[in-house]
């Protein structure tokens, strides 16, 4: 375990270096932050319009989705096209004479990415929501630590999630889109097009027990103050069981790829 650590200190240093020589990943990460604030856009047209939705209002939906923009940037992993470029490429190979697992490069490298928009993007959006009107986070000690907590957790399951279609790259050239239709099938049930609070009862609770939800949703509504204690344990077990499911994937198709890998390597 302190080889581990060790060698994660280093890891993450070298990413760190990379993103910092790149200094052009800040534009991108604030272009992608853009995103659900377009969402918002769209909801608050609909409150002038047509007045509160299910309860929501302007300044609810406005501290939804920055929230939202704010976890998406600390939870999506692009881990399966990771995958599959160094299957494809064969610069596996390389990390496989090296006695880290090829999972600890990748996972570091995207940890890597978040400690960089922790010290330099963060602080600038920090800033904006402290100068706007009508955003006001309240959260208690126990609130924010369930917060912080939720969103580890939901970048666990995407980091797991991806890894485990990344797999497929050992039989498919095409484990990145069938990755990105999934992704796209559950912006539905992560909360990111909408709140959950506001789609039919039955799709809120297939949404409860997907794996989307905890990437984007169950953070989110931590923060808003949407969910009371009961609901957020709920959330963080089923969170915690993804995890697992995933890791128990994830393992199984790498035992069987990596022969299938040697095989035509050899």
């Amino acid at each position: 375990m302190r080889n581990l650590l060790r060698a994660y200190r280093s890891l993450i240093k070298a990413a760190l270096i990379t993103f910092f020589e790149y200094r052009a990943q800040v534009i991108i990460w604030v272009i992608s932050f853009i995103f659900p604030l377009v969402m918002m856009v769209v909801w608050l047209a609909i409150v002038s319009e047509a007045g509160q939705v299910s309860g929501w209002g302007r300044s609810d939906f406005v501290a939804y989705y920055v929230g939202a923009a704010i976890v998406h940037q600390f939870t999506q992993s692009w881990a399966t096209w990771e995958w599959e470029e160094q299957i494809r490429t064969g610069d596996l190979s390389f990390k496989l004479l090296k006695p880290l697992d090829p999972f600890h490069h990748i996972f570091t490298q995207i940890v890597g990415s978040k400690l960089f928009l922790l010290t330099t993007v963060l602080p600038i959006v920090l800033g904006l929501i402290w100068l706007a009107p009508g955003i006001n986070y309240t959260l208690s000690p126990a609130r924010l630590a369930a917060c912080v907590a939720a969103v580890i957790g939901g970048f666990m399951v995407s980091m797991l999630m991806s890894t485990a279609f990344g797999m497929l790259s050992f039989w498919t050239t095409q484990s990145g889109n069938l990755y990105g239709l999934w992704y796209g099938v559950g912006n539905f049930l992560s909360g990111f097009i909408a709140p959950l609070a506001l789609f039919p009862a039955w799709m809120q609770k297939i949404a409860l027990v997907m794996p989307f939800r905890s990437t984007m949703g169950l953070p989110v509504e931590i923060l808003v103050g949407r969910l009371d204690w009961a609901g957020i344990w709920l959330g963080l077990g089923i969170t915690a069981a993804w995890m697992t499911i995933f890791t128990i994937i994830y393992r199984l198709l790498w035992r069987r790829g990596i022969r299938h890998y040697d095989a035509v390597g050899a």
